[in-house]
């Protein structure tokens, strides 16, 4: 598909307008030297574009004369190149070479080019086809229409698009009150042929009010009035999911959840809710290390949320309540945005707060419990770019007090000459020989501010999606992190989207973590000096972790049907390398999840 071009009128106008062109362009120096080369892989290039014609391999025409034209310009390549577009179906491009060469003949002087390019000129200005789409005014700004994938500009809609002969592909994809609208149909232009398309998106789901009005409907505008009148009915999605987890450390997770969500585009509100069932076994090393047997627990999680959307502002409200045999977590919180500059650039601030409990496994709370809350606030603005491109911004703050150490984890110390010798990855064997005979209990700062900022860019192509994040983190403790993240959604047809999954993260450790921990013993035995801060949790440590994986979306009934069914699985293989931490200096993990979506 190409811009507005060729009229397809052929007459004096058009001659006009080339002899003009030849005159006012300057003249480059390779095309008056009419048939003349001064570049010899140029010309063997040329030669070699003519041989591919004559096989019929069009394609490898094309190829090699543009690569001629690259290394140099000859406007007998470009009446080649012409007739290499035409035989391979591309009309519009041979016309626009045929036109470069009849401009470079008048420029040249080259009276046989001339004769030949405006005769190939008129009998592709014959057979190049024209388009117009028409489109409610309604809709064309929050309509993204593609003509063969490739985006059309809201300025050609209503006017004659210059297009190739044969089948194409018009898809336009919109937005109203909330629901997404879709549109897509094939049709087939004839050589010459003039053709004019309406252009009228639906709903992925119509209503049954929605399906008699448009049968009824025997005007565009009547139809695009039955797509845009909502239909009270909320929308509702449920979801279903099994996850599972693994690690070369010996830790296994098994995770059901179940998910649901009622939206009502017409009211405005929403609501939607969740639960999580995590079941953990370890025999990690740090585990073995302390002559403990494998552990087994549960955690429970469930959440809420609900907003509601008025005029041009959303307010959110959320809730987490997360539940394990030594810890109680509760989280309440609440955002609100706003649509500026009509729907284009959307602000967002939020915040919550995290109140939780710390006890001792198979200690009730009662006996023994510590307090831990985090303040967390976030602000963030999305921007749409274009109709197929959206930025996404924000940054948060997060400031937490109270406990924050395991108080099983017990830290193996050592005497300042024995620390000196002890390796990254140094077994547990080696570590409870050499360290000194008490192990003292994690202690972590009591106070930890942590900031972060990232931006998230999607593009939607004519059938797929990129999305990339880039986050950077700092915190009081001295971490300092990246994290990369890539993701490719591709449609493989109306059914099926696949994609692959790359992210990278890198961190450095803690200011008060180290490889191995000193003190100082009174008579051999007794500490008397400690460092305050203490931890062999390696997530604290110089890090880096590589995940690569991918996914699927399987549609199980068309996207009109009520109700709809989708298959999600996806699979993720992670690497992680510790630089500075005990028993271990790098882990391996797979995820693992497949999930039932279903929408009314």
């Amino acid at each position: 598909m190409r811009t507005p071009g060729a009229s397809p009128e052929v007459g004096l106008f058009f001659i006009i307008v080339v002899v003009v062109c030849a005159l006012l362009s300057p003249a480059p120096a390779l095309a008056q030297g009419g048939r003349g080369w001064q570049n010899p892989r140029a010309l063997e290039l040329a030669k070699e574009a003519i041989a591919a014609k004559k096989a019929g391999n069009y394609q490898a025409c094309i190829e090699k004369d543009v690569a001629s034209l690259a290394l140099e310009e000859h406007p007998y390549v470009r009446l080649h190149l012409s007739s290499c577009y035409s035989a391979n179906g591309r009309t519009v491009s041979a016309l626009q070479e045929a036109q470069r060469a009849l401009i470079a003949a008048m420029r040249g002087d080259d009276d046989d080019l001339k004769q030949s390019a405006r005769k190939r000129v008129v009998e592709l200005n014959g057979k190049v086809a024209h388009l117009t789409l028409q489109l409610s005014k309604k809709l064309l700004k929050k309509t993204r229409v593609t003509v063969d994938g490739l985006p059309v500009r809201s300025q050609q809609i209503g006017t004659k698009i210059t297009i190739d002969p044969g089948p194409h592909v018009v898809s336009a994809e919109s937005e109203h009150k909330g629901e997404r609208l879709v549109f897509r149909e094939e049709i087939e232009l004839e050589e010459g042929g003039d053709e004019t398309l309406e252009i009228k998106p639906k709903p992925t789901q119509t209503s049954k009010e929605q399906e008699e009005c448009l049968r009824n409907a025997r005007t565009y505008d009547e139809q695009l009035e039955c797509v845009l009148k909502k239909s009270t009915k909320p929308n509702v999605n449920l979801g279903i999911e099994l996850a599972g987890y693994t690690d070369s450390t010996a830790t296994h997770v098994l995770s059901p959840s179940i998910n649901g969500a009622i939206v009502s585009p017409t009211s405005g509100w929403n609501f939607g809710a969740s639960y999580l069932l995590d079941i953990v076994t370890s025999a990690s090393p740090d585990i073995v290390s302390m002559g403990s047997r494998r552990f087994k627990e549960q955690r429970h999680a469930a959440s809420a949320n609900g907003g509601y959307k008025f005029d041009r502002f959303t307010a959110n409200l959320n809730t987490n309540l997360s539940r394990e045999p030594d810890y109680l977590s509760f989280t309440l919180g609440g955002a609100i945005s706003a649509e500026l500059n009509d729907k284009l650039i959307t602000p967002r601030i939020g915040f919550s707060r995290q109140m939780d409990t710390i006890g001792i496994r198979n200690s009730p709370f009662a006996n023994y419990e510590r307090t831990f809350a985090s303040n967390d606030i976030e602000a963030g603005v999305t921007f749409v770019m274009s109709p197929t491109e959206l930025l996404v911004t924000g940054i948060s703050l997060q400031l937490e007090r109270g406990e924050q150490s395991k108080l099983y984890r017990y830290i193996p110390v050592f005497a300042e000459d024995v620390a000196a010798s002890i390796q990254p990855g140094a077994g547990f064997e080696q570590v409870n020989a050499t360290r000194l005979p008490f192990r003292p209990r994690e202690q972590l700062p009591l106070s930890r501010d942590r900031f972060a900022a990232g931006v998230r860019y999607n593009r939607r192509f004519s059938t797929a999606t990129l999305r990339v994040d880039e986050r950077l983190y700092v915190d009081t403790w001295g971490i300092k992190a990246s994290t990369s993240d890539f993701r490719y959604l591709q449609d493989l047809g109306s059914s099926l989207r696949v994609w692959p999954h790359l992210r990278f993260n890198v961190q450095s450790g803690a200011s008060f973590y180290r490889l191995a921990y000193t003190a100082l013993l009174e008579d051999g035995q007794n500490p008397i000096s400690v460092l305050p801060f203490r931890s062999t949790d390696r997530e604290l440590s110089p890090m880096m972790t590589v995940t690569v994986g991918g996914g699927a979306r399987i549609a199980l009934s068309s996207e009109t049907a009520s109700p709809s069914y989708a298959l999600v699985v996806a699979g993720e293989l992670m690497y992680s390398q510790f630089f500075r931490s005990l028993f271990i200096k790098n882990r391996t993990a797979t995820y693992a999840s497949v999930g039932l979506e279903v929408e009314f």
